[in-house]
């Protein structure tokens, strides 16, 4: 992002596996244990219990992460990954990130985040002509994009 900003290109698309948290190990201990507790639950009744340190990325998260965490399980008791708006969750850290780069005058672009969630529509049915010929669209165009 700081790269195409230094050449004028505040515009770009990022894809985030909906998996992604999960490869994190710091999160995948923490959904460990999360998993371990009853849900829905609070944050009140969760955090005393959590390791110090799944506790301390628990409270670094943002509040709309840290609830989507605490949301109804599957029926296997497992974490829903596709609840968790991972893509928000990114924006926000590189938003984050990105003013305090701006603060230091290393960053002169500017960011502007439009989240998309494309989970169910991606793998639910054959897709139509339209899906086709979006993909092809969105392919061609990506790779042209410098």
């Amino acid at each position: 992002i700081s790269a195409r900003a230094d050449d004028g290109k505040n515009f770009g698309t990022v894809l985030i596996a909906e998996g992604l948290l999960a490869a994190i190990p710091e999160f995948r201990t923490l959904i460990a244990e999360l998993e371990g507790f009853p849900m829905p639950n609070t944050v009140d009744k969760v955090l005393p219990e959590l390791t110090t340190w799944s506790a301390a990325l628990f409270r670094s998260l943002p509040e709309f992460i840290q609830k989507e965490l605490l949301l109804e399980r599957q029926s296997n008791a497992a974490l829903q990954l596709s609840q968790l708006e991972t893509d928000r969750l990114m924006a926000r850290l590189v938003q984050d990130e990105l003013k305090q780069r701006k603060k230091k005058g290393t960053f002169k672009g500017s960011f502007s985040p439009v989240c998309q969630f494309l989970g169910y529509q991606a793998r639910c049915s054959m897709p139509s002509d339209f899906d086709s010929d979006y993909a092809y669209a969105l392919g061609g165009t990506a790779a042209v994009w410098p």
